[in-house]
């Protein structure tokens, strides 16, 4: 009787002779002689136990390695490993299978799924070990490949940095998606993978649900009880943990404090911390620095005592910059008058060298219009009524250009006059005489006309006094602004019609008043000087007055100064019940109860109050950790700044990609197992 040996190698040979009908003959009496009984030289014991328990062939460290793959596999198709093993073989191998060769392929199927099965339920009783360890690692590798792809909606939601209710919602999308996939490769039948299907998609979504807060309270507690015992002996670890927490609270990018630090620097305001640029994050992470006993309470205290103290100075020059004032009004006004009155000196100088002859007359008949007909009163008085201040005056000035019978030609002559017209103008304001004041400006001007007709040059001298003379008006128009009485839409108008000379007269009038309220506050670190420059007023004017390209930078400045108070006032102000609890709890280190016990001999006492005292000084971070977080805290340097938080980015996302692929591959195992449960 020919072997299966000898069969085999016929049937190798009928098929590359393409006899079809020698081979399926040939297979199926394979087929049929390795489905029968073998005969076998065991003993008698041997025979009579094989005849209750079949010979397990795959009970080798071959048998082993395909057991993990087959588990590995199973998990990782979400348990249509044996369909997928099944048909393959029925499909491609119809001819050198492994003895299941069927007439049609879906017989063959059967034979071989069948085959598969019993395998893998042989393999769960006798090597479950190997199993379930190839189940959960290809689990934990589908996890990690789903969320490396992208393809696990709980790895994107932790990635993208969602709460724990966002996660939470993204879990349970997947995990009943993931259910009803497992449920549906475990059933056999359309019936049981229906229903396989709906029940590991509830199984999955609740599970999922429950798996993100299960995760986060079981890391919470541990890293709760743990954090007091290694912080301690690892400081640099756990300062790094906290400055995550705190940029992430800040909503910023590293790039973005670095870039908030760096535009301080290039204003000036190089005593700007990273405190300040995390914005309340910041400001609240120092309270504890300040509020606890530490190395770095005092030094973190001195520097925002001493950089408040100087905010008056760096205001005032950012005032000063800002509208282009580095001098007082004061300054400012007398310096242009003394060149108004050098550049006019010389103008009427050559006005007058170039002058003809004045004609008086329309002087004269200006004043007659007043004084007539009571100038007649010298001559022939009619009664006794004097002049009024107003016709006193002028009287006076007819008199300083005719004697009632000549009048003056000379040009100089009636240029002294119009001098001296001048300082009764200014007199006459001075004294409050408006009306005298008023007369006199209008003979005034015809005594302007008639010497700008004798010498064209003196209407340029005139106009260019007259132009000087506006521009340092413009000073006191702007100290007036300054005023709340003074809408600030009015000045921005006023401001807006004048000329380039007089707007900046008026920057330095506007402004000067300002910085000397600042100077003069009271100084002391719980004051904030620039709170009095943000109100809807100064913020309007301030935009519309200040110097060309320096309203951004100005209104910059202010911001900085106010964000840096708000850290003092966070870490320093308010009640100093924190500060002396502190205190009292550094010397609360030191237990007498303790020395005490044990001299008279109560240890166990004495066992407690230590570790009572050991516990205390576990709570929360330790002084290491929190001096180290105070002196990142309030350093100056972008760059710096930008290598530490960059530094613990990278470790959070690190982290963040690490439980992404944890959360994705424990979902991942256990839908494997919920799948299975219909």
């Amino acid at each position: 009787m020919a072997t299966i040996e000898q069969l085999s190698n016929a049937l190798i040979n009928a098929d590359r002779a393409g006899d079809v009908e020698a081979a399926r003959a040939l297979a199926a009496e394979i087929s049929r002689m390795r489905a029968a009984p073998q005969p076998s030289a065991l003993t008698t014991t041997e025979a009579q136990s094989s005849s209750t328990e079949p010979v397990d062939s795959r009970d080798n460290w071959m048998g082993s390695i395909d057991t993990f793959m087959r588990g590995a596999a199973d998990t990782m198709s979400f348990g249509l490993a044996d369909e997928v093993a099944a048909g393959g073989d029925a499909l491609f191998n119809p001819l050198f299978g492994t003895g299941q060769d069927g007439g049609s392929l879906a017989e063959r199927y059967d034979q071989n799924l069948k085959a598969q099965r019993t395998t893998d339920e042989l393999d769960a009783k006798k090597r479950m070990a190997e199993r379930l360890t190839g189940q959960i690692l290809g689990a934990v590798g589908g996890g990690v490949g789903l969320a490396k792809n992208g393809l696990s909606a709980t790895a994107n939601a932790v990635k993208s940095g969602k709460g724990l209710a966002g996660v939470t919602k993204a879990s349970a999308l997947e995990g009943a998606v993931l259910g009803g996939a497992q449920g549906f490769g475990s059933g056999e039948g359309i019936d049981d993978r229906v229903l396989g299907t709906g029940k590991g998609m509830v199984a999955g979504g609740v599970l999922g649900s429950a798996l993100p807060a299960t995760t986060t309270a079981v890391s919470g507690a541990f890293k709760g009880a743990t954090a007091p015992l290694m912080a301690p002996f690892r400081p640099e670890a756990y300062t790094d943990k906290a400055m995550r927490a705190y940029l992430k609270r800040s909503g910023k990018t590293p790039e973005q404090i670095t870039n908030i630090m760096r535009g301080a620097v290039d204003d000036g305001q190089g005593m700007y911390a990273l405190a300040d640029a995390m914005g309340n994050a910041g400001q609240r992470a120092l309270v504890p620095v300040t509020r606890t006993p530490n190395d770095a309470r005092q030094e973190v205290t001195d520097f925002l005592i001493r950089r408040q103290m100087g905010q008056p100075q760096r205001l005032a020059n950012a005032l000063a910059e800002g509208f282009d004032a580095p001098q007082t009004s004061g300054q400012v006004g007398r310096a242009l008058t003394r060149a108004r009155d050098i550049e006019a000196d010389a103008l009427y100088t050559a006005a007058r060298s170039n002058a003809g002859a004045v004609n008086v007359t329309p002087i004269l008949s200006r004043i007659d219009e007043t004084l007539s007909p009571g100038v007649n009163q010298v001559t022939s008085p009619r009664d006794n009524i004097g002049y009024d201040t107003i016709e006193g005056a002028l009287a006076r000035v007819r008199r300083m250009i005719s004697d009632g019978n000549s009048q003056v030609t000379d040009f100089n002559t009636l240029f002294r006059a119009k001098l001296d017209l001048d300082d009764m103008i200014t007199k006459a304001e001075g004294q409050g005489a408006g009306n005298r004041a008023h007369y006199l400006t209008q003979v005034k001007r015809e005594v302007d006309r008639v010497l700008e007709t004798a010498s064209p040059a003196y209407r340029n001298a005139n106009d260019t006094f007259a132009r000087r003379s506006h521009v340092i008006d413009s000073i006191e128009t702007g100290q007036a602004a300054k005023s709340g009485r003074v809408r600030a839409e009015d000045s921005i108008e006023g401001f807006n019609n004048m000329t380039p000379e007089q707007q900046q007269a008026f920057r330095v009038g506007y402004v000067d008043p300002i910085i000397s309220d600042i100077e003069s506050h009271a100084m002391g670190p719980s004051t904030n000087r620039a709170r009095s420059l943000t109100t809807p007023k100064f913020e309007q004017e301030f935009q519309a007055f200040a110097a060309p390209g320096r309203a951004q930078q100005l209104g910059n400045r202010i911001g900085r100064e106010n964000r840096m108070f708000e850290t003092n006032a966070a870490a320093l102000g308010n009640s100093r019940t924190a500060d002396n609890l502190g205190d009292i709890d550094d010397m609360a280190n030191f237990d007498p109860a303790v020395l005490s016990n044990l001299l008279q001999g109560n240890f166990t006492q004495a066992a407690l109050a230590g570790a009572r005292q050991a516990f205390n000084a576990g709570k929360g971070l330790p002084p290491r950790v929190v001096e180290r977080v105070g002196r990142q805290l309030i350093a100056t340097n972008p760059e710096a700044a930008l290598a530490a938080l960059t530094k613990v980015q990278r470790q959070q996302v690190s982290r963040d990609q690490l439980r992404a692929m944890i959360l994705s591959s424990m979902l991942q195992n256990a839908n494997a197992g919920v799948g299975r449960l219909p």
